[in-house]
């Protein structure tokens, strides 16, 4: 009897232990299925419209004579009442969504990412004309070296590099000219430091790594100059495929705001200017050699210790890479410091741990928030002093940047804002007279990109 318990004992370990295994492989299997959002091998091209029924007939039209790859076509129209939702409603074999408002460019792309399906994304603008080996050239372009994050064409009317001369008269003559200009060559494949929103073509993979694009911007322009800039943080390379060339019209729907340009134009330099303060001097830091061959994420870029949710209520406490979900009744606020909302392909790179109680998120915040000044500078000397400081602990250092301490890792805030975004203003800064050589640096901790669409 004493051994048909143990081997029955036996047979249960060996079942649970092979059923806990099987279930959280089919987890992350599944879960990355689902992540992938892929069901087939094409690309999914997404055009934001408004107001520009005729540009955007046009380029659907030039896109259905000129791509023979595989492909799905996907429209967000902001709210336009031009006719342009009913012509949409109209064709076939399209996936849309039509907004009751002009939510802007950058809304409109994030609604069509959360809806593409390809295992490559490209966005285009409305009032562009694709041409001949369009695509097949960016997308050679694409999947030659993993390294690339974006790449984009050159066309007519544009700032940056991307433009070219060109001498056409007519839509058949710049069909014509493309023709003879779309054949590609490895050796006209140029990095760039900046690439244009009007065409960007990127691997799923490198939007699940980057996340969407920040709703913060304003109507138009600014956003893909903050895009790209996030790619490179993140060591990718954008590249212009100078072999491949469409056609832009060019800010047709800027131009429609009339009056209102300088504005929103205006407000969008300064949020930019406001979100990166020195964007470009990020790029040279020690940091990004010390990351050298390692595939870092959005994430890799935001905070420690700190209460983030997605597109539901669900409240979650982030420290040490992990995500854990806040039990008890804590509604939108814990502690007074209320939950930062992150994108669902943000929040899902964060790995699941357990449940943590509200009342342990409240008495970790208090902690961090409650050392007067002198415990808090007891603490920091002792433990530079020693092996490791405590994570998500901020730091003052002589050359007066502002770090935390996060995975064994000082990383750097770009500015106050970024401080301020995370909600982090309440936690208690210490000043550091030792040298923060003892500590490698590791990716600075940039702003949250604004999220206003309550389900991305």
């Amino acid at each position: 009897m004493r051994k048909l318990i143990q081997r029955r004992a036996g047979y249960n370990s060996g079942y649970n232990s092979g059923f806990r295994a099987g279930y959280n492989d089919g987890y992350d299997r599944g879960r990355q299925v689902g992540l992938s959002g892929s069901s087939f091998e094409g690309t999914s091209i997404i055009i934001p419209n408004y107001n520009q029924l005729n540009y955007l007939r046009e380029c659907i039209e030039s896109i259905r004579q000129y791509t023979p790859e595989p492909y799905e076509l996907i429209i967000i129209d902001n709210g336009s009442d031009d006719g342009s939702s009913e012509y949409i409603n109209s064709l076939s074999s399209v996936r849309f969504q039509l907004l009751p408002d002009n939510r802007g460019f950058a809304a409109a792309v994030n609604q069509g990412l959360k809806l593409a399906r390809g295992t490559t994304l490209l966005i285009l603008n409305n009032d562009s004309v694709v041409t001949t080996n369009w695509l097949s050239n960016l997308l050679h372009c694409l999947h030659s070296d993993p390294h690339i994050g974006i790449v984009g064409p050159v066309t007519n009317y544009i700032s940056g590099d991307q433009l070219i001369d060109t001498h056409y008269m007519s839509m058949a003559e710049m069909q014509k000219f493309a023709r003879t200009y779309n054949k590609s060559e490895a050796d006209r494949w140029t990095v760039t430091g900046r690439l244009t929103g009007f065409c960007m073509l990127l691997r799923r993979e490198t939007f699940i790594s980057l996340g969407y694009f920040d709703e913060g911007f304003e109507i138009g322009n600014c956003e893909d100059d903050d895009y790209g800039l996030r790619a490179r943080l993140m060591g990718l390379k954008l590249v212009i495929a100078k072999d491949t060339f469409i056609h832009h019209y060019g800010s047709i729907s800027m131009k429609s705001l009339q009056g209102r340009f300088d504005q929103v134009y205006g407000n969008n330099l300064s949020f930019y200017s406001n979100k990166w303060s020195d964007p470009h001097g990020y790029l040279s830091l020690e940091w990004l050699e010390n990351m050298e061959g390692v595939q870092l994420r959005s994430i890799d870029f935001y905070p420690t210790c700190v209460i983030i949710r997605g597109m539901s209520s669900t409240l979650y406490w982030v420290e040490n890479g992990m995500r854990y979900l806040i039990s008890g009744d804590c509604g939108i606020e814990v502690c007074g410091i209320e939950a930062i909302h992150v994108s669902q392909v943000d929040l899902r790179s964060w790995q699941l741990g357990d449940e943590i109680s509200a009342d342990q998120v409240v008495q970790r915040i208090q902690g961090m928030q409650g050392l007067d000044a002198q415990e808090s500078m007891d603490i920091a000397q002792s433990n530079y002093a020693g092996s490791t400081l405590a994570e998500g602990m901020l730091i003052k250092a002589l050359e007066g940047n502002i770090y935390q301490f996060k995975g064994g890792k000082l990383h750097r805030f770009i500015n106050l804002q970024a401080i301020a975004t995370w909600n982090l203003n309440a936690y208690p800064i210490v000043d550091i007279d030792k040298n923060r050589q003892l500590y490698q640096e590791g990716p600075p901790i940039i702003c949250a990109p604004v999220i206003r669409a309550s389900n991305i």
